[in-house]
Parts: C-alpha cells; structure tokens; sequence
C-alpha cells in the first residue's frame, strides 16, 4: 500500500533555554500504524554526529511509512541548531525531552525567531490540502500546528544517541509508551562523553531495565495486563571500534543478573522462572557479526533487527 506523506522542516525551541534545534517531521497517512512514532537521536557532534547519518537515514526509510510520525532532529551544536555540545549530555537531554513534550502535547512547536504566523498558516493550509488536517478546519482558529495523538514511542539512539535515549525513563512520558533501540551503546567510552556522570547513564538505564522486568513479573504472577512494560533492544557489532564484544557481553550479563536480583527483593518473591521471562521479555541484544561501530553498509542489518521486534508494527505484518 503506498502511503501518503508530509514531511516538515523547521527549527524547535529547546526547553532548557530557548536554542533552536534544527528538525524534520515526517507525518504518515493511511496505512501507517495509528499511534506509533519514532524518534532517532544522532552520533556524538564534535566528531561528526547529526541527523543525517547512515544509520537514522536507514532506519526512516524502513520505519517512517508504517509510523503516524517521526522526528528526525540535531542537538545542540550539530548542523544548524544553536548552541554547543555539553561536556555531560545534560543539555542535550533536554533537548532530547523537548522533542517528547512535544509529542506528548500532539503539537508542533515552531521556533518564533525562525517562523512567523504566516508560516504557521501556510504549513496548516499545506496540511489540509494533503489530507492531514480535516478538510474543513478552519486554520484560522488554530494556535499551534496539530500532531496526531501518540500512543506508542520508539526512541532510536545511535551511539552518544544511545546514551541519551535510555537517560529518558518511561514513566516520565507515561502517555507515549515509549521503548528503546539502542545502537552501538558506548558503554566503553562513557567515560570520555560524560565525564562524572557516567554512572548516571548507566544506573538510569538499570534501573528502566528493572522497573521493566518487575512490571511484567507482577502481570505475569497475577495474570493482568500491565498498560505498558517499556522494552529495550541493544544492537551491537561483534567488531565495534569502541567497545568489544567481550565487553559488551560482560555487561549485558551484569545487567541481567542486576534485573533478576531486584525481582528476588519484591514482596512475595518472584518465582526464578518467571523473573528470567520477566528480564528476558524487557531485554533483547542483537549481535551482528563483524560489523563495527560506523555500520556502512551494513545499515539494513540494524534495521531488520529494529523492525523485527519493535512490537506496535507486528500488527502491521
């Protein structure tokens, strides 16, 4: 089925203090998964890292027709937003929040140092003629550009995007259900991208894991359904230039062992065998063999990896 598309260009505000952030928004008709977005967070920019790398530009030609709309995007001190890398990334999770407010609130925020009114009205009246604003609203009346309500999220961070993406916890955005695709997670060089809050990042993302884990582990001992039980995909070359395979494993195995734990403290215990589905529910790793940390051409294996288990596009299958 083909369908229909619109694609924005624009710059957003940050929430942390007002840079602009350059974006693309892309907006799925018919035929697209009702509900679903994504949003891909790029590479480290001082050494080249912006939206358009081969491994985001893979990625949304795969995902953007079968989700109702993604965000592509720059942090600050990448391509033509404002403003300097951090030394921590703590500005640039704002940045990275500043685009899930924006979602959560279904509305388009337009920078209004770099568009005016007559901007806004042009874009709505551009939307109404493709079909993504009801054909007789009345633009006039509209404050803001309208996003379709998001029901399920996918944060697709790439490197020092990985980073940032699972510094986000789920139950900060509990409306858009959202998940995580990490690629080539630096947890080698955290040290060198984060400097002292490098335990941070990863105790923020533990501690996701586990919240995770014991979610499903109660709906699975009490036969409930729990509303959303965020998920996490790490995808990792076996030849990565900045963090080995064997270190990768060594991790992933304290992170499963850390999530087991945590689910023997609960109150009544969780039986060993229901914990292991538990973990093994919330935590998936993709190992693609002698594919290092830049991907060329080998950009189609992390997409096949994403598309095949991000949930909320089964139904599209």
């Amino acid at each position: 089925m083909l369908v229909e598309t619109f694609e924005v260009s624009c710059f957003v505000p940050s929430r942390l203090d007002g840079r602009a952030l350059e974006a693309v928004v892309g907006l799925a008709g018919r035929g697209a998964q009702a509900g679903a977005a994504v949003v891909y967070i790029h590479p480290y920019p001082p050494l080249g890292g912006q939206l358009r790398n081969n491994v985001a530009l893979e990625l949304a030609a795969r995902l953007d027709r079968r989700v109702t709309v993604s965000v592509t995007f720059n942090l600050r001190g990448a391509g033509r937003s404002e403003g300097r890398t951090s030394w921590t990334g703590a500005s640039e999770q704002e940045d990275l929040r500043s685009i899930l407010d924006m979602l959560a609130a279904a509305r388009l925020a337009l920078h209004p140092r770099f568009h005016s009114s007559a901007d806004c009205k042009s874009l709505l009246a551009q939307m109404r003629a493709r079909g993504f604003l009801l054909p007789d609203a009345n633009i006039d009346q509209l404050d803001a550009v309208p996003l379709p309500q998001v029901t399920h999220t996918l944060l697709c961070g790439y490197s020092y995007g990985a980073m940032l993406a699972a510094s986000v916890a789920s139950a900060d955005y509990p409306q858009l259900k959202i998940d995580y695709a990490l690629v080539s997670y630096p947890c080698s060089v955290l040290w060198a991208l984060a400097l002292q809050r490098r335990g941070w990042y990863l105790q923020r993302l533990a501690a996701t894991v586990c919240d995770a884990a014991a979610a499903y582990a109660v709906a699975l001992a009490t036969n409930s359904v729990p509303a959303h039980v965020p998920r996490m995909l790490f995808v990792a070359g076996t030849a990565d230039n900045f963090t080995s395979i064997a270190a990768y494993d060594r991790w992933w195995i304290q992170l499963h062992a850390k999530a087991i734990q945590a689910l023997q403290t609960l109150q009544p215990p969780v039986a060993s065998d229901v914990a292991d589905r538990a973990v093994s529910h919330v935590l998936a790793i993709a190992r693609i063999t002698n594919a290092d940390h830049g991907w060329l051409r080998r950009e189609s294996e992390v997409a096949d990896a994403v598309v095949s288990w991000w949930t909320p596009l089964q139904s599209m299958a």
